[in-house]
């Protein structure tokens, strides 16, 4: 039911606002599409080029990180082939530091060259810890503390040489003590007797975190750079504030248990743009973190101007459309207008329209439709009047006619009373011709009736001219009750007596009537020895018929009675009659009249 009120509301509704009811959600679509399609090219395309420039930063920060770790590990080096460091592992002297002043000296010069490294320590078993501090705000913790804290065995019985870690304070186990409370990133290498190949001992270098963080810098406030171990441990970011913490603990993993090497499938790729490079020197991973929240910020500026784009193009078009629309409606109303004018009865309406597209077909048709029904209008209104003249002639001579219908009887009962047969017939074949001709105000009647007052009236023709005139009548049985108007062979039979057969000097005349069936159509065939007539007439005669006209009708003053039969089988039978006639001159004349057996 309420799709049904839904489709009758559409079918009611003008041209012109289904135009835009289909016209307008279509535009807003392909705009959209548009708009939507711009904004993910925009997106991708900024996406794309900040994550190259996280891989460029990555990169730049793998390079500067692995200028760093090499340099410590070359110090480190350094330090394990220095032959007073592996004197000291075969000695067993608990009783300091037994290093030369050369010694001491070289390292601190090392030490002091390498703004990076502030902390240097040697822990062994052999010797009391060695230890250089370029800034002397903190001391390392005592060799017992360190084995108790770090698992110092494990260390020395680990299969990795050397190994990364942070010292954060507060957070994690702490190497130093002291007044200097930045974080600290440890290198710790296994110290051996290269030649036992035993580890004795370890040494450790340490860096102020803040200044390795100096060495890579993130490219905007919104961007976050973590260096991590292979093991996941945050050893410095961009901000500062994560040193010492796992990855898989951060904000931006969404799996916690999640390794290193699945970061691809554990950061949250929705709302964090990242890219990661691992270093070939260290094992460092270097993470590249973005919020996609400020990169869509970026583009807030596009999306509101693909939405503005957007609103004014669908405004406009909507504008233009509506207008457009009224060039295809307003045509339309023109017709729509005239026709209720003319279901009004204003039959003089045109429609003057522009082009010959559909529109302009339809105005077109509408025309001539207009002037078709009038011309129908017009026949059938004149084929009235025609009518209503005829029934008032009718009734206007069905006084006379009655009256002398019944005096002639009357005249002709007092002849056969005083014997003259002759008289009396001929008053009675001319009453007869009035009877029929009357015909209780028919129009129609059988074709015997019409047959028996045609041989009335050539019985009445016969008495005028004894020794000049005779006639034959041949009618099909089967024709006999078949209805047509009255009074239309008794003109032509006429006709023929006063045009055909009275001009004859002494030779006597002869009528033929041969009335037949001819599939759907009654052919009445007139023929008479008369006169004949000129060709020019003829051809006047036949000219007017195959051309009639009432208002030609006085052009053939002659030819009257094929006029009247004209118009007559016009009115019963339209088009579906027809009359013809062909005559030679002295040689007599013949009609030709065909029609339906029944009326249209």
């Amino acid at each position: 039911m309420i799709k049904k009120t839904i489709l009758d509301t559409y079918y009611n509704m003008p041209v012109r606002v289904k135009l835009l009811l289909w016209f307008a959600p279509l535009l807003l679509v392909t705009i959209g599409i548009t708009g939507v399609y711009s904004y993910n090219v925009a997106s991708n395309e900024i996406v794309n080029k900040m994550s190259q420039e996280q891989v460029s930063s990555a990169h730049e920060a793998i390079a500067h990180l692995d200028y760093v770790a090499q340099d410590a590990l070359d110090i480190t080096n350094y330090l394990y082939l220095l032959p007073e460091i592996q004197a000291l592992l075969y000695s067993n002297s608990k009783g300091g530091n037994q290093l030369s002043i050369d010694t001491n000296n070289s390292i601190n010069r090392l030490m002091v060259t390498r703004p990076f490294f502030q902390f240097l320590t040697i822990y062994s078993h052999h010797f009391l810890p060695i230890e250089f501090n370029n800034k002397g705000l903190s001391s390392a913790i005592s060799f017992e503390d360190y084995k108790q804290q770090f698992d110092y065995d494990k260390i020395i019985q680990g299969r990795d040489i050397t190994s990364w870690s942070v010292d954060v304070p507060n957070k994690t186990k702490s190497v130093f003590y002291g007044t200097n409370k930045n974080n600290k990133l440890l290198l710790t290498k296994t110290l051996k007797n290269y030649l036992t190949l035993r580890s004795e001992g370890v040494i450790i270098i340490g860096m102020d975190e803040s200044d390795v963080r100096k060495t890579y810098s993130a490219p905007n406030s919104n961007t976050q750079i973590l260096i991590t171990t292979k093991e996941g441990l945050v050893l410095s970011d961009s901000e500062g504030k994560w040193a010492g913490d796992y990855i898989n603990e951060l904000p931006f993993v969404s799996q916690k248990n999640a390794d290193i090497k699945a970061l691809d499938q554990s950061i949250n790729k929705s709302e964090w743009l990242f890219s990661h490079e691992e270093s070939q020197l260290t094992g460092w991973q270097v993470i590249v973190l973005q919020p996609r929240s400020y990169l869509l910020k970026q583009l807030n500026p596009i999306k509101w101007a693909t939405f503005l784009i957007l609103c004014i193009t669908f405004l406009l078009t909507l504008v233009f459309s509506w207008a457009a629309s009224a060039i295809i409606t307003k045509p339309l109303k023109l017709i729509l207008s005239s026709m209720k004018k003319f279901q009004k009865g204003d039959f003089s309406q045109y429609v003057e329209l522009k082009g010959k597209d559909e529109i302009g077909q339809l105005g077109i048709g509408y025309n001539t439709m207009v002037n078709r029904i009038k011309e129908l209008i017009d026949d059938v209104f004149a084929f009235e009047l025609k009518q209503r003249e005829a029934e008032l002639k009718v009734l206007q001579s069905q006084i006379n006619p009655h009256f002398l219908y019944n005096t002639l009887n009357t005249i002709s009962w007092a002849a056969q009373k005083k014997g003259e047969q002759q008289i009396a017939e001929m008053i009675y074949s001319l009453s007869n011709i009035f009877q029929i001709s009357l015909s209780n105000g028919r129009d129609v009647i059988p074709l015997q009736e019409e047959i028996q007052m045609v041989k009335s009236y050539l019985f009445l023709q016969k008495m005028r001219f004894p020794d000049r005139l005779s006639y034959e009548i041949t009618m099909h049985p089967s024709l006999e009750t078949i209805e047509i108007p009255k009074l239309l062979l008794q003109p032509l039979v006429e006709n023929s007596i006063v045009h055909g057969i009275e001009p004859l000097d002494n030779d006597e005349g002869l009528i033929q009537i041969n009335i037949k069936p001819m599939q759907d159509n009654i052919v009445i065939e007139i023929t008479d020895n008369g006169i004949g007539m000129s060709e020019l007439k003829l051809c006047e005669i036949q000219e007017s018929i195959l051309h009639y006209d009432d208002n030609n009708r006085g052009k053939a003053r002659n030819g009257f009675a094929f006029f009247n039969i004209i118009n007559r089988l016009k009115l019963f039978y339209g088009d579906k009659a027809s009359l013809t006639v062909h005559s030679v001159e002295g040689s007599g004349t013949h009609v030709n009249l065909v029609i339906p057996k029944t009326r249209r």
